[in-house]
């Protein structure tokens, strides 16, 4: 067992000189042992190059790196001359000709060729080229700006689209088992910013890794000499867990490939033998190096429209629930529903306990990044649970204090400069508040909802789209009456 240490001096990235990646210090670390394809995903800046150069250089590995929007077929193997009386072939190269190489880098490879692209699938999946097998090579490792949209030109943020960037063949991403987005400046903690800025912040003389005593290739021996003990010890479990990932997925327009499940497992198992050795055994738990896994091991990470962190850390502690609770019928039938709030009536129909109801309700407050939909979503369950059942504060705080917009009564005044876009809106929600509030009953409730929302939330959301989700969440949870 390793002895505890301060997780601060065994920093991978910061012991070379990249700042503000420790959160990406297991993940690397992981890939490195199990000698997986990595795609490094970023904008421009952010230190991809260097990081890869730098561990090419403290493993002391041969080294080629390769600007995949510029480099032909032929400057990676030479030119192919047949030999005189012999059925085979032997090739003219270059110093740069990825033969002799143990760590290959392929830079801006969403700007490669789509023949190109075609010709590095081997290499990077199979360690081929031309059906050649390059016996000395270990690490294939590549990068890429994120891909633009199709239509850049509707975002006023434009400018941080990449025109040139495309996506990746999906074939080609599915190869590769670690897809890692990188901090951007905005990312950086103050600290990180400093040291990025400082003038000694640059590599050391020997590329080593300097900021503890264990080499990087003693991490990486380490590390794999793990793998087979952690297999044994959590394997059966992981497998209940990845199913219900996958079926998650699927149902969250993220499908994913057989193999994708079978390398997400894997990296399961080599993400937590790293952190064992980055952190000390006793200081991790698989559900932590699962998630890790799952964040930076989805293929959709190379899409130009990503999923977010919170949907995919959402989605794995629903499926870690579902496979750790398999042996309880009850919790077995709640947790396979995926809708939040739907959910909650499999839940209550089943009635369970408060207090896990509570729990419930504070996940489906969360699963909406819409402050509209949170304040829809927690006054339709606040009706429906405020005389049936005993929450915890935890869960009646956030449920009141969001369903005050539509149920407290108040007076307002707003003052709306014409010519605006709140007046506009205003004009809009004026004649069908005047004609909703004609009908008693839930009309009524559906006004207070967006007269308590104006002007601010209609400010980012379409306050008629809005009315539809507040009446879907009323009837879903058997609201009735005001």
């Amino acid at each position: 067992m390793i002895e505890k240490q301060d997780t601060q001096q065994l920093s991978i990235t910061k012991s070379l000189f990249v700042h503000g990646w420790q959160h990406l210090d297991a993940v690397i670390l992981a890939a490195l042992a199990i000698e997986a394809p990595t795609l490094l995903i970023g904008t421009h800046g952010t230190a991809k190059t260097l990081l890869v150069e730098r561990l090419s250089k403290a493993m002391d590995y041969e080294f080629r790196h390769y600007n995949a929007s510029l480099i032909n077929y032929d400057d990676l193997v030479g030119i192919p001359i047949p030999e005189e009386g012999a059925d085979e072939l032997r090739f003219i190269t270059t110093p740069g000709a990825i033969w002799d190489a143990q760590f290959v880098f392929f830079d801006e490879i969403s700007r490669c060729r789509p023949d190109l692209q075609n010709k590095l699938f081997p290499i990077i999946h199979e360690r081929r080229v031309i059906g050649m097998n390059l016996t000395n090579l270990r690490y294939r490792w590549a990068a890429m700006n994120p891909p633009s949209p199709d239509n850049p030109e509707l975002d006023m943020s434009a400018s941080d689209y990449y025109l040139g960037s495309e996506p990746l063949d999906p074939a080609l991403t599915d190869r590769f088992p670690f897809i890692i987005p990188v901090p951007a400046w905005r990312d950086l903690k103050r600290a990180d910013r400093r040291e990025v800025l400082s003038m000694h912040s640059s590599m050391s003389q020997n590329g080593s890794v300097t900021a503890f005593d264990r080499p990087l290739l003693t991490l990486i021996e380490e590390t794999q000499e793990r793998l087979i003990q952690i297999e044994e010890d959590f394997g059966e479990g992981l497998v209940d867990y990845m199913i219900t990932v996958m079926d998650l997925l699927d149902k969250a327009s993220l499908p994913q490939s057989p193999r994708r499940a079978r390398m997400l497992t894997h990296s399961v198992i080599a993400i937590h033998a790293a952190r064992q050795v980055l952190e000390g055994e006793e200081n991790v738990k698989l559900i932590d190096s699962a998630e890790l896994a799952l964040l930076y091991g989805v293929p959709q990470n190379a899409t130009d429209v990503p999923p977010t962190p919170a949907a995919l850390v959402a989605l794995h502690r629903q499926a870690w629930e579902i496979a750790t609770m398999l042996d309880d019928e009850v919790w077995r039938e709640i947790l396979a529903e995926t809708d939040p709030l739907k959910r909650i009536i499999v839940a209550d129909d089943l009635d369970i306990e408060d207090e896990a109801m509570a729990q419930l309700v504070t996940q489906a407050l969360a699963h909406y990044p819409s402050e509209a939909r949170k304040v829809s979503v927690a006054t339709a369950l606040y009706m429906r649970f405020r005389e049936r059942r005993h929450l915890t504060p935890a869960a009646w705080e956030p449920l009141a204090k969001l369903a005050k917009r539509t149920l407290m009564p108040r007076f307002a005044s707003q003052t709306v400069t014409k010519n605006t876009p709140d007046s506009t809106t205003w004009e809009a929600i004026k004649p069908w508040a005047i004609q909703q509030r004609k009908t008693a009953g839930l009309p009524r409730l559906v006004v207070n909802y967006v007269l308590g929302g104006f002007p601010d939330l209609w400010r980012q959301n379409d306050w008629q789209d809005a009315v539809q989700d507040f009446v879907h969440d009323l009837e879903l949870f058997g609201v009735e009456e005001a």
